[in-house]
Order: structure tokens, then sequence, then C-alpha cells
């Protein structure tokens, strides 16, 4: 009984650590990571895919140091179709099990891999019988933000997106069943912290519009400490975000049937609301886990994440149609 407890706990604390872990580049080349000795390392490569027909796809290889071992590599996707049910799956692998070739520019992790190279960007995720590849119109470019830096003593999390802007070819094969093609926009994202998730954030708000005339991705996060940064919102065409001051959140409803309503300020004034219009899903990771919560929680805190369909609304604009990403430690 003790083995099992202690496997299911190790099993457990492996999956929360990677859905918790933020989705930031250090120096060097895109999808090289680089590593560090703290405890509290973890360094995500994500990708995300919003899809002609509503499907949502998004795809992650993570390396970190928290959790049993070190230099862990994880690997894990989600596909979310409107009338099926949700497909998730994950590997996690041990440090030998996962290299970055320099001569091709691969990230390897596992049976996963993502390549960005010659104006295209390549990721493949073979998981549980199944099998998801985005490829992307572009390569991966570094865009580092000013203010996309977070500091918690001497610990860090840097930020930075790497695709914001691309169309995106992706073909999903879930398990027992056929392969599909699905077109659409897609975005990526680095993100490099030696800061506990815990101590990370309050909460975060993401807002990603990747298809149709109007295109702009939107990143906000109040710390622990009540101080916001980054908040940020990029548009396609521009070459420099436009900064943002604080934002607030309105909630109505609970768990599944939340409803959500965040405003965001510039100067002393409102500079544009996101109404979120439908859900898709709500992860809870280590709520989850249970009565083995209590193991993780000091490290990873509880975060909890909706994620939805919504709107960006802006004084004499029109509506700008996205996914909007809620993200709270802890949710009552």
């Amino acid at each position: 009984m003790r083995r099992e407890r202690r496997f299911q706990v190790l099993k457990g604390l492996a999956l929360a650590t990677a859905l918790a872990l933020p989705s930031v580049a250090a120096a060097g080349a895109v999808l090289e990571p680089q590593v560090a000795p703290s405890d509290n390392y973890g360094e995500s490569f994500t990708f995300i895919g919003d899809l002609d027909g509503g499907t949502f796809i998004f795809a992650q290889l993570t390396v970190t140091n928290i959790g049993p071992g070190s230099r862990t590599g994880l690997c894990r996707t989600t596909v979310l179709t409107p009338g099926q049910k949700p497909w998730t799956a994950q590997a996690r692998v041990k440090a030998r099990d996962w290299r970055y070739d320099a001569e091709t520019g691969t990230l390897h992790v596992g049976p996963c891999s993502a390549r960005s190279a010659d104006g295209a960007t390549r990721v493949e995720v073979p998981l549980d019988g199944g099998r998801v590849v985005l490829e992307y119109a572009a390569s991966m470019t570094p865009h580092h933000l000013e203010r996309s830096e977070v500091e918690v003593g001497r610990e860090r999390y840097h930020h930075e997106v790497t695709l914001a802007f691309s169309e995106l070819k992706a073909t999903v094969t879930r398990p027992k069943a056929g392969e599909v093609v699905y077109a659409g926009g897609g975005y990526a994202d680095h993100t490099r912290s030696t800061i506990a998730p815990a101590k990370l954030a309050k909460r975060w708000v993401r807002f990603r519009a990747l298809r149709g005339g109007e295109q702009l991705v939107l990143l906000a996060r109040e710390g622990q400490d009540g101080e916001y940064g980054p908040v940020y919102a990029w548009e396609q065409g521009t070459s420099q975000a436009r900064f943002l001051e604080y934002f607030t959140v309105a909630r109505e409803g609970a768990k599944e049937r939340s409803a959500w309503t965040v405003e965001l300020f510039a100067d002393g004034a409102s500079a544009m609301v996101l109404r979120s219009t439908s859900l898709l899903q709500r992860s809870a990771p280590v709520e989850d886990l249970g009565v083995l919560s209590g193991l993780v929680r000091p490290v990873l805190g509880s975060p909890v994440t909706y994620l939805h369909r919504a709107v960006l609304e802006r004084e004499g604009k029109a509506p700008v149609p996205g996914l909007m990403e809620v993200t709270l430690e802890g949710d009552p």
C-alpha cells in the first residue's frame, strides 16, 4: 500500500507540475532549454492553435527540476473539438530521454519534438495511441516585450512570444480514430522561471485572437504582492505592444458555470474589456489530486484555469473574437 501510495503521489506531482508551469526565452537557439540548478526551475515551449470549426489544440514541451528527479522532460497535448470528448495526453521522461539537436534546431522530449527552421515550425506529439502534428507557416522568432520579466527576491520569470500570428495546419489522430486535418491560426511562446509557481502570480489573464481580420495577443498578471505586470496587448502589424497599467476581474457563477468580465486600464481610464462567451475547459490539476494535493501545494499552489471563447471590446472598434484564459491561484 505504501509503494502504491508513493507511486500515485509521484504521478500526480508530475501531472500537476506540467499543468502548473507558466506557459519564457534565454540566450541561445530558440528551442534550446537553458537549464538552471534551481529546484524551482521550469522552462516551457507552448504551442496553441485556434482552428476552423471551433477546434482548440494545445501542445507543450517542458524541462523542469520541480518534482521527483531533476532535468525532467514533460510533453503534453490537449485537443478540444465541439461535440467530441476532450482528448488529453502527456508523457514524463528522465533527463537522458530529452535533448536539443543543435544541427537541426530540434528539441526532442521523449517521443515528442519541435523544430523551427527555413521559415516554418513543426511540432509533433505522438502519445497514448494518438498523434498531433502542428505545422506553422513561420519560423519562431523571439519577441522580448518590455516589462515581461518578473522578479521575486533573486529569482526570475521571463516570458517572450515566439510565434504571434501565423497560419497553422494541424493534423490530429485521436486514439482509435482516423486522421483529421484542420486549418486556422497559431501562436507559440516560451517561458523560463526559477520562481516557485505558488509565488509567481495571484492570477493571470490571457487573450489570443488568432483568426479573422484583426489579430492580437494579450497577457496580464497580478502578483501575490498586488503589483501588476506584465500587462500588455500586441496587435498584428505593430512592432510594439501597448502596455497597460492594471486590470479588474468580475465573475458570475461558479466552477463550470463561471462567466468573466475583465477590464484593463491605461492612464487611469478603461482601455478595453474582455467578456467570456462560452466555456471550453476548466483545468484544476492540483485540486484533482484530492487528499494528495497538500503534498504539492506549497510549491505549485493550486492553479485553476478557465479557457473560454470570448470577445475583446474597445471604444470605437468592432468586437474581436478569440480565446481567453483566466488562471486563479485557488478557486473557492
